[in-house]
């Protein structure tokens, strides 16, 4: 909305006015994006329905599409679910443009099709926490790596990877964070070596591309 922006220009900006707490989780998501290498643009004229959000709203962008770079776009509401009728349950949710989505898809269809190099079976909430940042960096090194957000079995998460057609799984719970060492279980030979956690990202990169 062009004229939106427009009018906007000379008006203060929201980051100026943020209580503490506010200041405190937006920094934290700044932190948390910068660790996992995602691009953003703090945008401080951003034009959205912002009635029912608290905290941060966004837009995810594509370059792909010409003039129509939107793709999805959302934001955190603690409020909403409570204001209509619901639990006081706080949430964060976003809508997506289905059109530009599968117009992107399409676009990357062949690596969509391809199977994962390495699937991150993980025990425990440290150990996923650190799987999902070694699944973005491997990501942005060019190794398609995959892994369960769910909270469940390994026999649970193998048979998943199983499904996927993964190359190889790398199992890391308490134990593995204790001595420092995930397992790399290679799925056709199911042979298993260790691997340190420290440089794994670096180490998985060189294994896999053996």
């Amino acid at each position: 909305m062009p004229a939106c922006r427009e009018a906007l220009t000379d008006a203060p900006s929201i980051q100026d006015s943020l209580c503490d707490d506010c200041r405190a989780d937006f920094d934290t998501v700044m932190d948390s994006l910068g660790k996992l290498n995602v691009p953003y643009v703090v945008d401080k004229r951003l034009v959205r329905g912002l009635d029912y959000y608290t905290r941060t709203a966004f837009e995810i962008q594509t370059t792909s599409l010409g003039a129509q770079s939107a793709v999805a776009g959302g934001g955190r509401y603690d409020n909403l679910v409570k204001e209509l009728g619901g639990p006081d349950i706080p949430a964060t949710g976003f809508a997506i443009g289905f059109d530009r989505l599968a117009e992107l898809v399409g676009s990357y269809a062949p690596d969509l099709a391809q199977k994962p190099d390495i699937f991150l079976a993980t025990l425990g909430s440290e150990s996923q926490a650190l799987a999902f940042e070694w699944v973005c960096a491997l990501g942005n090194a060019g190794i398609r790596a995959e892994m369960d957000m769910g909270a469940k079995s390994l026999k649970s998460q193998m048979k998943r990877a199983d499904r996927l057609g993964a190359a190889n799984v790398l199992m890391v719970g308490d134990n593995e964070l204790q001595e420092g060492t995930a397992i790399l279980r290679n799925m056709a030979s199911k042979e298993q070596m260790s691997v340190p956690l420290d440089d794994l990202v670096e180490n998985i990169k060189k294994l896999v591309r053996k």
